[in-house]
């Protein structure tokens, strides 16, 4: 990747009449336990190609292999979810892919000229040495144009735009783009899962990055370009330019429910699906860890549908009826020591957050 650039941020939200489904994946209906059983991108399994690398010699990398990219449990609001764990050295990435993009995309409408790619992506934590990246990747046929993406810092915690672009200062290539207002990092919030969406237009180029605090874009240079392959990636970490970052250990990345869509006109990530608003979280809840009661909090005054805790293992142990308004009141009390996971559905979209009954 090149230098970083601010993002040109419009504030934009449409919707289109014209949105067609290409691609959904949630993968539910997958056994546990690695997808594929080839790590060189040459056969595919469930329709989906899985390469990884621990990078050319000499390299501190050695943890490559099919155990790479899993199907497991989660909690119980996404069940199954993609596991990618990336490499545990300086050199070395992931790429996981599915067969035959190239040939739906060139089925879609006439006039439906805009890729739109949702998911839901597991932020983690910042406690872990990994300084692994992950993320999505539109590419064109040649494999050296990212049209559009994605690139999560496992680290710090920092959301980066991805896309191929050139202006009157920059030469033309693929670059990672600041997505806070002018020259600002968007940090998203520690263990939760958000909502995030981009979208590459193939007769303007314009690409669209949209997210908890995201909603911008800019004029990209990939105009004409069609997207031949959408991956998801993690790269090691490393940087060879001060400052000088060595990675050391491998970070485990967890996506879900997929939906990729041509349209004519945005009809990127509504409002109601962004699962934290402002770098916010929707909820909060005290103490934390607790013996016997939560005090659950909205900050935006979110309506309520449903609250659940689960184990570690993904199993509903609490099922909680939401009060009519006001702050929640949970009894734990009955539930053994140990770590479990909140979840709350709301009008404004989920908040999952960690639990811990001592």
């Amino acid at each position: 990747m090149n230098k970083k650039l601010p993002l040109i941020f419009i504030l934009l939200l449409s919707t289109s009449v014209f949105a067609q489904e290409l691609l959904s994946e949630n993968f539910n209906t997958f056994q546990i336990g690695n997808v594929g059983t080839d790590i060189t991108g040459a056969i595919s399994t469930n329709s989906i190609f899985t390469a990884a690398t621990n990078g050319t010699a000499p390299t501190t990398s050695n943890n490559a292999g099919n155990a790479n990219f899993q199907i497991v449990a989660n909690d119980a609001i996404h069940q199954n979810v993609l596991q990618i764990i990336g490499t545990n050295g300086d050199k070395g990435s992931r790429q996981l892919w599915y067969d035959g993009f190239a040939d739906i995309w060139s089925f879609r409408d006439a006039g439906n000229e805009i890729i739109e790619i949702e998911f839901d992506m597991y932020t983690g934590n910042t406690s872990g040495t990994s300084v692994n990246t992950k993320g999505l990747y539109i590419f064109d046929a040649t494999r050296t144009k990212i049209l559009a993406g994605f690139s999560f810092n496992t680290k710090t915690l920092v959301l980066s735009g991805v896309g191929y672009y050139t202006s009157a200062t920059a030469p033309i290539g693929n670059y990672i783009f600041y997505l806070g207002t002018g020259s600002q990092n968007i940090t998203l919030q520690a263990d939760v899962w958000v909502r995030l969406g981009v979208s590459f237009n193939k007769t303007t180029g314009q690409i669209r990055w949209k997210g908890p605090g995201i909603n911008g874009q800019v004029p990209g240079a990939g105009t004409g370009s069609d997207p031949d392959r959408v991956s998801l990636v993690s790269l090691s970490g490393t940087t060879t330019t001060a400052p000088i970052v060595t990675n050391t250990a491998a970070a485990v990345g967890l996506f879900d429910n997929f939906i990729f869509r041509a349209s004519a006109t945005d009809n990127l990530l509504g409002i109601d699906e962004i699962a934290v608003v402002a770098n916010q979280p929707l909820f909060s809840f005290y103490p934390n860890p607790s013996q016997d009661v939560i005090t659950v909090s909205s900050a935006v005054n979110s309506d309520i549908t449903t609250m659940t805790i689960t184990d570690i293992n993904g199993r509903v142990v609490k099922q909680i009826a939401p009060e009519n308004s006001g702050n929640q009141i949970i009894s734990i009390a009955d539930l053994t020591n140990g770590v479990y996971f909140l979840t709350i559905n709301s009008s404004e979209g989920t908040f999952v957050e960690k639990l811990i009954k001592n």
